[in-house]
């Protein structure tokens, strides 16, 4: 006869089978009740000079305000890990930096997540965050913060989280894009949420779980797809439903696109500078623009400049093509370099390489002035306050190393 189990066995089959039946609700709830609400966010006031990646939602690169001249000086602007590589946000009263496994002292514990100073410096807040996360965005008085777990909207002066909802993709090339109070977010699903309450508003149909990042306009979103399995390069959605307007059977696409008013423009995994039509996908023309490194560089984004769009390339690293036609019409910058994303400023164009270069040129391809700063620039540059601000270390060696985002201007 099999002898009857003991009180203390019992007792730890018990808990570890209500330790599964919890963990299994957890799982469900996160899946069917994927939002937690404690405040509606707060959308009024100004959204600041930088508030998100590529400076709007159409991810253009462009600013209508003014960069920094030759006699800029390089300052650090707030400490953070040796290798920051999201670009930095510049909200009305707020500076936002992302940091990876941090660790600010010797002794202390690392830090992964989103990280606010002031203007003028001084820090007003952190909050934590995986170590996979995309850059902020900014909208009037709240903060959109997406990760590999999910998107939160806080608080930009105290940092409080108002409402989550589990489901996000974290990033360099990643950010929450935000137009006419909708949220539009990647993960298992690409999906819309209300911008005040966290509400799911609408979801794709269909999983697409390689989508990587978007550009969005009031009306659509273009939407890159990562994985060359699941679909075209580049999809367009309708902002108000979710609904597929067109699919892109162009090659895969990590980074975002710089969306126009008639075609989007965007940069694919073999290095082609592609053009495809905002109204219906057909593509309109294409452009080798294959980065230094190893041929290319999956995350190369395109930034519009007036009538051009603007790339960098392996032989001439900033290279801009005619919007409509493809045609080449100038380059500039120094060859053999790594460039970053560059920025376009009102009074002209701003390039900056991974080696600390930054020059500027006008509109016409003219360079106007070239430095070389002390700096590997391991981000791309935002700009605010007539001054470039870009992620980077100072030391030759890598105990010498010393990261932190930096300020270039007056």
């Amino acid at each position: 006869m099999p002898s009857l189990p003991s009180r203390r066995a019992f007792l730890a089959t018990l808990g570890t089978a209500a330790s599964v039946s919890l963990a299994g609700c957890s799982g469900l709830r996160r899946r069917y009740f994927p939002r937690s609400h404690t405040n509606d966010a707060d959308l009024s006031g100004d959204d600041g000079p930088w508030p998100t990646l590529g400076h709007d939602a159409r991810r253009t690169g462009s600013t209508p305000a003014s960069g920094p001249d030759e006699g800029a000086a390089l300052g650090l602007h707030a400490e953070a890990s040796h290798y920051p590589e999201r670009q930095v946000v510049v909200g009305s009263d707020v500076i936002l930096f992302t940091v990876r496994r941090w660790r600010e002292y010797e002794h202390s514990d690392l830090f992964s997540g989103v990280v606010a100073v002031g203007r003028h410096g001084g820090e007003h807040w952190r909050l934590e965050a995986k170590s996979d996360m995309g850059v902020p965005t900014v909208v009037g008085d709240t903060v959109f913060i997406e990760d590999r777990v999910g998107t939160r909207a806080v608080d930009i002066e105290t940092g409080d989280v108002n409402w989550t909802y589990r489901s996000g993709y974290g990033f360099p090339h990643v950010s929450p894009a935000v137009t006419e109070g909708r949220v539009f977010i990647g993960g298992r699903e690409f999906l819309a949420l209300d911008a005040v309450t966290g509400k799911r508003l609408w979801q794709t149909d269909e999983e697409m779980p390689a989508v990587q990042t978007c550009a969005a306009t009031d009306e659509s979103v273009v939407v890159s797809n990562g994985y060359n399995e699941n679909g075209g390069g580049l999809f367009c959605l309708d902002a108000a439903d979710g609904s597929v307007r067109w699919e892109s059977s162009i090659p895969v696409v990590h980074n975002p696109a710089a969306v126009g008013d008639e075609a989007c423009y965007v940069v694919d995994d073999r290095g082609t500078l592609r053009a495809v039509s905002l109204a219906d996908g057909e593509e309109l023309w294409t452009q080798h623009a294959a980065g230094i490194n190893g041929g290319y560089d999956r995350y190369e984004q395109a930034v519009l400049a007036g009538d051009t769009v603007l790339s960098s390339g392996r032989d001439d690293p900033l290279v801009a093509y005619d919007r409509k036609t493809g045609n080449r019409v100038w380059s500039a910058g120094p060859a053999g370099e790594r460039y970053h994303v560059p920025v376009v400023a009102s009074d002209g164009i701003y390039g900056v390489t991974r080696e600390g270069t930054v020059f500027e040129v006008g509109f016409d391809g003219t360079e106007r002035w070239r430095r070389s700063i002390d700096l590997t620039v391991s981000a791309s540059p935002s700009l605010a306050d007539g001054s470039l601000y870009m992620g980077g270390r100072t030391g030759e060696r890598s105990g010498e190393w010393e990261g932190g985002f930096f300020r270039f201007g007056p």
